[in-house]
């Protein structure tokens, strides 16, 4: 099974967005798993297509309110309510905000509400201080405070090129859709003519209008934004019938190096499937969306407990089938790590990426230093530009003193993100004519190849990355031969060119041939668990090379080719809406699972923990009989030889005939030492009948890394369902909290001037089938006396990533007032995402003395 190798943890794409909680003031940002696993593994947690902006956040947080949603109540009532009592619903739970922000503003707490959440779960974001926290968490009225993410779309830059890319190749013959509606949750989408007749009014979520078309960059009027249109075509493309509600949740952010990228906030993820599910935001769902695509992604943050996650399931339960991208970061095999939100929500159906071309480009490369040959074969092109004819070149590695960085030693090499980098500190270009040697560290290729053309480099050569052929998309007036070594051949000739010898490569254009990772998972596309032990993704799609829409800014069609997992959840969402027209009685969770029941494997023996139950197949859903709820089984982790677990599903009969039903458990390790029972083992469902089974599994032996597979559940005469299942591995290794440190042990209470409280939560861990992440479910950071009296929790915290983070003491305990002056111990208490199946929780002290102002000043 192709595993991805990432050399470095500096580029890591992980964002953890910390709040100020409680009597705690957050004085430090954290840079998620960054440093964290910097400091355990070898390899990086980076994107294949490079790092993402740092969206700016601040401190704003999701509220999530106890009262029932619009979700919840329907789902409640013994009938569907019509849409007038939907909309009373809607303003009820508006009124009863309103009346809960009124109370608060009366103890002198005000609070603006960012977004508000009425339909898929109660609750609102805002930026939110120390003391409006410390209130909210102790509200009874309050489930939790949850931190705002950002979001980024799943997806590499694209070539702006006519339509060469591969097509999806997913079809139902005879259904295209129509009755369907997509919304479309991502940028703004543009009208283009292959979709114009069913683009539909929806709305932009950033600027809050109904105008959700694409933006400019604010530093390039030329530059629109482009990953909203190009999902559209490829939507579009798989199915033409539907009706497209585009709905803006992402737009243009500066990064911290200034530059403007396409990101968005996760309470605006959630408010866009607000509008998927009433689209005219009228308060009844009546015109809800059948499918909402969220080709987007939130890095490595597969809580099920997120609000992110609450909402898919209440978008669910209102009827929207919301489809989502798995992320670009890789396989964490049977471990968490790689999967992104919401793609980590147990109702989502979640996309992986397969790469589906019958053909690749390809070039011959030799490589030599002095007189004697590296290697000598074909390599890979990762770009649209072949070579175009024999060359040979010159290799540079961009070692030492450049424009830059003027004091990088000289055996140090730079890396190409630059473009100081390609050139010495006169200003000469060092690769003018030559082949650019570069790493693959996670940063941009795109940046490194458009830094590498306008420096004259006639090739760029990357060592080192697992990128497909033809899946970095560069614009034309840019491109440049880029071609990708092995990480051991590019390291022997940086070798040899610290040593100050010559190394040339002699290139040839080598045309295409069949492609080596036909009908296999991408190598960039995430999978592992979810952060309850769930498989991720559910199913794969087409999504290397394909050729979609992109926006232009003269109105003319533009053509573009992507990748990604966001290009298949496209795919997904495109298949999803054909078997929707042809099973119009499917409610949104029996959709998805047939879609994932009737997956066909990929073949090659991977995992279900890289391709889900394998290739969507809308032919094969449209036929199903049987419909499992829900449509992939979490187990847990497993604690040794004698350890149980059990989860419950619904089977239904789908078809108009009786169905004898039986079950069966298929792994995917060989000799997995696992015991599978059905309670009961066989069922007799009439016509639209359904049944509940007990599964329970048992482990006859230590599991090491864990197990998967899939449940296959049976019937004559019918296609089998097939249900993938996982068991977890226990974590070991350090405390999920540690490192706990105070910048000054006795200090008086202050809110100007705290102590600053600095600790390590969560960690990183490698495995041998990639990093894995164990994050913090809830950190409660509990104030006893010495005497060990506990007197309360004065911070309290949720879905952390790991990172180091800092806040300031400000010397008030439990109930916010001022502390009396004596010595106290904080103890922090971190419990694992999955604390309910009985992993006990980390613990670690340090001891403070609040002291009066007049001892503190002596």
């Amino acid at each position: 099974m192709p595993t991805r190798r990432r050399p470095e943890l500096a580029r890591a794409s992980v964002l953890a967005a910390v709040a100020t909680i409680a009597t705690f003031m957050l004085v430090g940002n954290v840079e998620g798993a960054r440093q964290a696993v910097t400091d355990g593994a070898s390899r990086a947690w980076h994107s294949i297509f490079g790092d993402h902006p740092q969206a700016e956040l601040g401190s704003r947080m999701i509220v999530v309110l106890s009262s029932p949603s619009l979700a919840d109540r329907i789902e409640a009532a013994p009938s569907k309510p019509g849409p007038s009592r939907q909309r009373g619903w809607v303003a009820n739970i508006e009124a009863e905000q309103d009346a809960f922000l009124a109370s608060l503003r009366e103890r002198g707490i005000p609070i603006t509400r960012d977004e508000v959440f009425t339909r898929t779960l109660n609750g609102f974001s805002a930026t939110l201080d120390a003391r409006a926290i410390a209130e909210l968490d102790r509200n009874p009225s309050v489930i939790g405070i949850y931190p705002v993410r950002a979001v980024y779309p799943a997806e590499a830059e694209a070539l702006r090129a006519p339509p060469v890319g591969a097509k999806a190749g997913v079809a139902l013959p005879g259904f295209d859709g129509h009755g369907a509606k997509i919304a479309i949750l991502d940028t703004g989408v543009a009208g283009q003519i292959a979709y114009a007749g069913r683009l539909r009014r929806g709305f932009d979520v950033v600027d809050h209008d109904h105008k959700p078309v694409p933006e400019a960059s604010p530093a390039d009027p030329a530059r629109l934004e482009t990953h909203g249109t190009r999902m559209a075509g490829l939507v579009a493309a798989v199915a033409p019938g539907a009706k497209i509600v585009p709905v803006r949740v992402v737009g243009w952010q500066q990064g911290q190096d200034g530059a403007f990228a396409q990101a968005g906030r996760g309470d605006q993820l959630i408010a866009g499937l607000e509008r998927a599910v009433d689209p005219n935001g009228d308060g009844s769902v009546e015109d809800s969306a059948t499918i909402a695509l969220a080709a987007l992604v939130e890095p490595f943050a597969a809580f099920t407990d997120s609000p992110e996650a609450r909402a898919v399931a209440g978008a669910t339960k209102l009827g929207t089938l919301v489809v989502a991208a798995a992320g670009n970061d890789g396989s964490s095999e049977i471990g968490f790590g790689s999967i992104g939100a919401p793609g980590g929500a147990p109702d989502a159906l979640t996309v992986g990426a397969a790469d589906t071309r019958q053909q690749v480009s390809v070039a011959q490369a030799w490589l030599r230093v002095g007189a004697d040959t590296l290697s000598a074969g074909p390599v890979r092109v990762l770009g649209k530009a072949n070579v175009p004819r024999e060359l040979t070149l010159e290799v540079s590695g961009l070692l030492g003193p450049s424009l830059a960085d003027p004091g990088q030693a000289p055996a140090s090499q730079a890396a190409g993100s630059s473009l100081g980098d390609f050139f010495d500190t006169a200003g000469v270009s060092r690769v003018a004519g030559r082949g650019a040697l570069v790493p693959a560290d996670g940063a941009s290729l795109e940046a490194k190849a458009r830094n590498a053309k306008a420096a004259g480099a006639a090739a760029l050569l990357v060592y080192g990355t697992a990128l497909p052929s033809g899946a970095l998309d560069i614009e034309a007036a840019t491109a440049l031969p880029v071609l990708a070594l092995s990480g051991a051949l590019g390291a022997e000739a940086m070798h040899a060119l610290r040593q100050g010898r010559q190394v040339t490569a002699v290139l040839a254009p080598n045309g295409a041939r069949a492609n080596p990772g036909l009908d296999a998972v991408a190598s960039f596309s995430s999978g592992g668990l979810s952060f309850d032990g769930r498989v991720k993704p559910d199913v794969v799609a087409p999504g290397v090379g394909l050729a979609t829409l992109d926006p232009g800014a003269d109105g003319s069609p533009h053509y573009a080719t992507v990748s990604g997992s966001s290009a298949a959840a496209a795919v997904a969402a495109g298949a999803a809406a054909l078997v929707a027209q042809a099973r119009t009685g499917l409610s949104a969770a029996e959709l998805r699972s047939v879609l994932v029941g009737s997956a066909s494997p990929l073949g090659g023996a991977q995992p279900v923990t890289r391709e889900g139950t394998g290739g969507i197949d809308p032919t094969a859903a449209s036929t199903a009989e049987l419909a499992v709820v829900p449509a992939t089984v979490a187990f847990g982790r497993a604690g040794g030889t004698d350890w149980t677990s059990s989860q419950t599903m619904t089977v239904k009969n789908l078809s108009s005939r009786p169905l004898e039903v039986a079950f069966g458990l298929v792994p995917d390790q060989q000799g997995a030492r696992v015991s599978f029972t059905a309670q009961p083992a066989h069922l007799s469902l009439g016509p639209g009948a359904s049944s509940k089974v007990q599964l329970g599994v048992s482990a006859t032996a230590q599991l090491g890394d864990g197990a998967s597979g899939v449940i296959v559940v049976s019937a004559t005469g019918a296609r089998a369902a097939r249900i993938p299942w996982a068991i977890a591995s226990r974590p070991q290794g350090d405390a999920l909290v540690d490192s706990v440190s105070l910048s000054n042990w006795q200090f008086s209470p202050s809110k100007s001037a705290p102590a600053v409280l600095a600790f390590r939560a969560g960690r990183a861990v490698s495995a041998p089938g990639g990093e894995r992440i164990e994050p913090v479910g809830l950190l409660d950071l509990e104030l006893w006396t010495p005497k060990g009296e506990r007197l309360g929790v004065i911070a309290r915290l949720r879905d952390l990533l790991p990172g180091r983070y800092a806040f300031g003491l400000t010397g008030r305990g439990p109930d916010g007032k001022v502390l009396a002056p004596g010595l106290y111990v904080l103890r922090l208490r971190a419990q694992p995402v999955d604390a309910a199946d009985g992993t006990p929780p980390s613990t670690a002290d340090t001891v403070f003395r609040i002291v009066n102002e007049q001892r503190s000043a002596g």
